[in-house]
């Protein structure tokens, strides 16, 4: 299953307490209930954010390889 993005999270969680404040009395279990899965929601963006997804080998990798391609290199430069 694919992993849903910060943005998308943040819509689920807006999303969840929409929903909450007006179908769910404050009185009802189901309120508390929702107030967890809100913050499983937020933990989930906060672990994503600290797991980076740039893998800096790759890029170096990719950049000595563009490095002999001469317009890549000019750019570079400045030229």
């Amino acid at each position: 299953m694919n992993q849903l993005s910060i943005e998308q999270l943040r819509d689920v969680i807006n999303a969840l307490k929409h929903y909450q404040t007006h179908n769910i009395s404050l009185n009802n279990p189901r309120f508390k209930a929702f107030n967890i899965i809100i913050e499983l929601v937020e933990e989930q963006i906060i672990e994503s954010k600290n797991d980076p997804k740039f893998d800096k080998v790759k890029f170096l990798q990719w950049f000595e390889e563009a490095a002999n391609d001469e317009t890549i290199a000019d750019c570079i430069r400045g030229m």
